[in-house]
């Protein structure tokens, strides 16, 4: 594997290991050493082909850091600027707090995610699961924007400042993320499972 090309210790403790587990398996079913050991190299694949999955899984991986990346770097600067705003554009203290429990409920949809997918639906369908997907986004914004156009304005003041319920409508935006991000790592989760 080392003359392959496949050179990273751990993936090869990894490779040894699926390899000592074949040829257990292989014994165990009454087979001779070296017909055990070789059906087990031939399930493992030639080197360069290991070699190759083992680069697109690092790829993906290193995109998956890169996005996440943003992700922290664009809620932090959201987050920085809506307190900004919330300290400098709102004179009372009930306003600043309708307004940071908004920013605390979209926070929250973002952070923890996570923790409803195993409720969400299995769309194995990449498709189905695309469309499906879009639809979240699209509905989150849909709602923004018929929550800033038909209940914002009735809180509004006379000086021109949207008023701190306004932060809600991100909440909706945020929620359809969370239910886009889900439904892929349901899918993700469910086929890697079966994989295994």
């Amino acid at each position: 594997m080392t003359a392959g090309g496949v050179k990273n210790s751990s993936v090869l403790d990894e490779l040894e290991s699926h390899l000592r587990e074949d040829v257990e398996r292989e014994l165990r079913a009454g087979v001779e050493v070296q017909k055990a050991f070789a059906a087990a190299v031939q399930k493992l694949g030639p080197a360069s082909a290991l070699r190759n999955e083992f680069k697109k899984s690092r790829a993906a991986t290193v995109a998956e850091k890169l996005m996440i990346a943003v992700a922290v770097f664009v809620v932090a600067f959201g987050i920085f600027l809506s307190v900004v705003t919330l300290l400098f554009c709102y004179g009372t203290n009930a306003e600043r707090l309708v307004g940071l429990v908004a920013i605390s409920l979209t926070l929250g949809t973002a952070c923890g995610w996570p923790a409803f997918v195993s409720r969400l639906p299995v769309i194995h369908a990449k498709r189905k699961l695309q469309v499906t997907q879009v639809m979240c986004l699209a509905a989150g914004f849909v709602l923004c924007s018929i929550y800033i156009q038909v209940f914002v304005h009735y809180f509004e003041r006379g000086d021109g400042i949207v008023p701190s319920t306004g932060f809600f409508g991100i909440f909706f935006i945020a929620l359809g993320f969370a239910l886009a991000a889900g439904l892929d790592r349901a899918a993700r989760k469910t086929s890697d499972e079966i994989r295994a």
